[in-house]
């Protein structure tokens, strides 16, 4: 089998954030020699690009949430209209922001300044004591402020998380793993993929109770991985100092890492051994359950083949209708043959010779 049958999945802490933990493997996928232990340039920095991507994220939810104010805006200058409907509105959408969980406080403090302010002037508007050009201006003004404190705020809103050091060590690609532990890793995925089956297959019920087991085998996968990229490092010293051993007894002072090294991958092979056994389980778990179905299935509908049997029973009975039909119908082929049989005695005794008499 080749290397890439067997090539395992990227794997990512499943301690990070659900978010986190998309972001990451996004960007690995877009490129992973940003990952690749030991470049340091800024601009393959992991870190720096999977907050990228959050920011995005960030800056699009709350344009989508910002969107609506503009049509709250219209509709409040066509129903209300003039200096009333733009004052409240102003207010209104100022105010709004200061509910939502996501904004910083000092976001929220430029919100309530600007909508606290729009209440204060509005009985100068009202009144007409601010000049024209003010009047259209601020709307716009204000609804570019709140706009702008908003996008600024998803930016960096979402600073201060995890350094570069933290990510880069959260995340294990197949090329941290020696190609002969790549089985061990596909393995625990399988089973994996086997239970978000199994998960599936149930729907809404959970009678393996497949959630948790998710959650243990995604922390197993993670500890896993790790314990063989560790094992990978510790086997690459290993085979250094056993090629550059000068003598029989340095190579003799070598030999406990090996066997350390092998009683680690004993460990790691007992606890794959025990993660595909637990797959086959719910394997056959879910086998049982879809012939249980099918069972069901076939007994429920049996009543319907059994009423349709006993109707078409009915049939070997026959009614005095077509008894009735069927005397009938011999009494015809009776006076049927009867005249039949006098048309041909006829027939024969016309061609019968009758002698002359003399």
């Amino acid at each position: 089998m080749s290397e890439d049958v067997i090539r395992p999945r990227t794997v990512v802490d499943p301690a990070l954030p659900e978010d986190v933990r998309e972001d990451l493997l996004r960007a690995a996928a877009i490129a992973p020699h940003r990952f690749h232990r030991g470049t340091t340039a800024e601009d393959d920095d992991p870190a720096r690009t999977a907050k990228v991507h959050d920011r995005l994220r960030r800056l699009r939810e709350a344009w989508d949430r910002m969107s609506w104010l503009v049509g709250i805006l219209t509709t409040v200058l066509v129903v209300a209209g003039g200096r009333p409907g733009i004052v409240l509105l102003l207010a209104a959408y100022a105010l709004t922001p200061i509910l939502h969980p996501d904004l910083t406080r000092g976001a929220r403090w430029i919100c309530g300044l600007a909508g606290l302010g729009a209440l204060a002037i509005t009985p100068l508007w009202l009144f007409g004591s601010v000049a024209p050009e003010i009047l259209v201006a601020a709307p716009a003004a204000l609804l570019a402020l709140l706009v702008g404190t908003v996008s600024v705020d998803a930016l960096v809103g979402g600073e201060g998380g995890q350094g570069t050091s933290d990510l880069r060590g959260r995340i294990l690609f197949p090329e941290d793993i020696d190609p002969v532990d790549h089985d061990a890793l596909v393995e625990v995925q399988r089973t994996l993929d086997r239970v978000a089956d199994a998960r599936a297959e149930f729907g809404g019920e959970d009678p393996l109770d497949t959630a948790r087991g998710l959650v243990v085998l995604r922390d197993e996968e993670w500890r896993i991985a790790s314990l063989l990229a560790r094992r990978r490092e510790l086997r690459r010293d290993h085979l250094l100092r056993w090629q550059r051993a000068t003598s029989d007894r340095v190579r003799e002072a070598l030999r406990p890492q090996r066997e350390h090294l092998d009683a680690i991958e004993g460990h790691i092979r007992s606890r794959v051994a025990r993660i595909v056994a637990y797959g086959r389980l719910v394997e056959e778990a879910v086998a049982a359950h879809l012939e249980w179905e099918q069972c069901e299935e076939a007994v429920g509908a049996l009543t319907e083949y059994a009423e349709l049997r006993a109707e078409a029973s009915l049939l070997r009975a026959e009614p005095p209708e077509v008894v009735e039909l069927a005397d009938t119908a011999e009494a015809a082929r009776r006076i049927r043959d009867e005249s039949v049989a006098r048309v041909h005695a006829a027939a024969t005794g016309l061609d019968r010779v009758e002698p002359a008499v003399v």
